[in-house]
């Protein structure tokens, strides 16, 4: 296991090295410059030319792509074009709280999806598969911004019972420093901020979980209905066991390994859904931070955050990887050789 990691971590090298390339390839094919819509329409073209040099956007896009690995080789993200301000500052401030909004949705769908695929799958075709079926349907369809809207309307707008945007309430203090708001306050037994901080995080978290909880019903249900037909299953049944035990004892465990890849590998589509939903949401965290940037052709931003993104999905594939191996010792085997 520890020589499949080792591959594992080498090979996520030159991957890194092709999204760096990818998107900054893609970053300069976007319209318009970002001189331009730093200045405002009234620019003169002395004034966008000078900035486009201070910036160093005047120099040849390989320069600029050695630069910026140079600067990536020293921990150095760049300077945002359009706050002035280190990449780096700002992703210290708003990854906890895109991280805590993962780790919401990621809860909501084990709770909602794990349930709801081992209950369909003791009976196929039952009431509670073809609402799995249906709902499952549903949460692969419904487009991101779509379903976060309707929830917006419903829960908001229509009946008052959570606020509609944003990560805390206006009365309550954040220094800006950002930070695991949400986990601080728990640990500080503060539950008025808990509270409030709760009731912001479950729109937008329902919203993220809505794909991955679809897709973990739909899998772990087919995989259970694969297993229970087993000869070890019916066995146990022979036996005398009863049905949960075998559910829960038995089945759940064999189908754990796969639906843990499968966790891992939808994990990126979830990260992607985040730059809508807390677009959306006007939630603080890198997905708004990449939109915004796309808007303004923040060139190094837009780099950092994809750079980002690629790291965190790559180390959760890796530890789903791991994990599933450690539950399933037919896959551990087979990474030995």
């Amino acid at each position: 296991m520890s020589a499949y990691m080792a591959r594992r971590i080498m090979a996520m090298i030159p991957v890194l090295g092709l999204v760096l390339l990818i998107v900054f390839g893609l970053t300069r094919m976007i319209p318009g410059d970002p001189a331009v819509t730093l200045l405002g329409p009234g620019a003169t073209n002395a004034q966008i030319s000078a900035l486009r040099h201070e910036l160093r956007l005047d120099r040849p896009a390989a320069l600029q792509f050695v630069d910026y690995v140079a600067g990536l080789a020293r921990g150095d993200l760049g300077t945002s074009i359009r706050t002035g301000r280190p990449v780096t500052d700002a992703l210290a401030t708003r990854l906890p709280a895109t991280m805590e909004l993962a780790v919401m949705a990621f809860v909501l769908a084990l709770t909602v999806g794990v349930p709801a695929g081992v209950l369909a799958a003791r009976r196929p075709g039952g009431g509670v598969d073809c609402a799995l079926q249906f709902c499952s349907l549903c949460g692969v369809s419904i487009p991101a911004f779509l379903l976060a809207f309707g929830l917006q309307y419903v829960f908001s707008a229509w009946l008052g019972w959570l606020p509609v945007a944003g990560r805390t309430s206006a009365f309550m203090i954040d220094d800006g420093r950002g930070g695991f708001l949400l986990l601080d306050s728990l640990l500080r037994c503060d539950v008025a901020t808990f509270a409030d901080l709760l009731a912001h995080i479950i729109l937008p978290a329902m919203v993220l979980a809505a794909f991955l909880t679809a897709m973990l019903g739909r899998f772990l249900r087919n995989v259970m209905i694969e297993t229970l037909s087993e000869d070890y299953i019916r066995t146990a049944r022979a036996k005398g066991m009863k049905e949960g035990q075998i559910l829960l004892a038995h089945a759940l465990p064999n189908a754990a390994g796969p639906a843990i890849m499968i966790l891992g590998v939808q994990f990126g589509d979830m990260l992607g859904g985040a730059i809508l939903t807390e677009t959306v949401f006007s939630w603080p965290g890198i997905g708004r931070y990449m939109f915004e940037a796309i808007r303004d052709r923040d060139y190094p931003v837009i780099q950092s955050t994809t750079l980002v993104f690629a790291i965190i999905f790559m180390t959760v594939s890796l530890g789903a990887d791991v994990l599933s191996a450690r539950i399933d010792p037919r896959l551990r085997r087979e990474r030995a050789r």
